[in-house]
């Protein structure tokens, strides 16, 4: 298997997981999950949000399946990624800040990886 070819079975398959994971994280939110709700609201954060942050997770979610918008989903899931440690830190809950910052870590190399395409 050539360099490239390589490069884009390995962008697809991280793409695929994270993505699997934002749709995982993002439509409990949407559905409004009591322990959503009980978290956002422990956080100081009002409800809308909860319903915002869902719709993001699952959008970024779908645009890192189209190759040629995949950066713009990853633009949208690493500040909500941001987000998150920020949130975990500002509520000194220690380790959970590590789960954010892996993710982010993955999504700058999907982007980095999707880079050319974004501009085809």
């Amino acid at each position: 298997m050539d360099h490239g070819k390589a490069k884009n079975v390995f962008a697809w398959v991280l793409s695929i997981l994270l993505a699997l994971a934002f749709l995982l994280a993002g439509v409990p939110k949407l559905l409004a999950i009591t322990s959503w709700i009980k978290k956002f609201t422990h956080w100081g954060y009002p409800r809308w949000s909860l319903a915002l942050i869902g719709l993001l997770e699952v959008g970024g979610a779908i645009l890192l399946l189209v190759p040629r918008f995949a950066v713009y989903g990853v633009g949208v899931l690493i500040a909500i990624m941001f987000g998150a440690a920020y949130t975990h830190v500002a509520n000194r809950e220690g380790i959970s800040v590590v789960r954010p910052l892996i993710f982010l870590c993955f999504l700058i190399i999907v982007g980095w990886l999707r880079r050319s395409q974004a501009r085809t």
